[in-house]
């Protein structure tokens, strides 16, 4: 391997860090934004709408990635199953916090929703793929 390669090959993996490490802060600092921000609403916790939206919402979501593709009903399912374990993630994360509140006051609220948050944002990352620089497409 030539240096040349030896470098591109080194600035695709630190790209793809720089990538998978600017979710999973974007993910922590909004899950910190929800706890820090916390106002216990006084009411019992109830996981039912949690289920109903995540589902609603993966339904929408697949049918907008699915439209007029030719997708195989076992990458369908996988496109549903993913966005709904997204939804839940991030709605029973929501609706957790008074508990987390009754079990280790605001400081373990902070931390749930920022731990949270920076795993929904890694997940997000690895949906996405390191794009090549122009410089990288030119020397191509």
């Amino acid at each position: 391997m030539t240096n040349n390669e030896d470098k591109k090959a080194n600035g695709e993996k630190k790209q793809g860090f720089r990538l998978y490490a600017q979710f999973v802060l974007i993910g922590a600092a909004l899950g910190a934004y929800y706890g820090v921000f916390y106002r216990n609403p006084e009411r019992a916790v109830d996981f039912s709408p949690v289920v109903l939206l995540s589902l609603l919402s993966a339904v929408v979501v697949t049918i907008i990635q699915i439209w007029k593709k030719g997708y195989p009903a076992k990458e369908k399912l996988m496109i549903f199953l993913k966005s709904f374990g997204m939804f839940f993630l991030f709605l029973t994360m929501l609706e957790a916090r008074p508990l987390f509140e009754q079990w280790g006051g605001k400081g373990l609220v902070i931390a749930f929703t920022t731990l949270v948050g920076a795993t929904i944002g890694f997940i997000m990352g690895l949906k996405k793929k390191p794009v090549a620089g122009k410089a990288t497409e030119i020397k191509k």
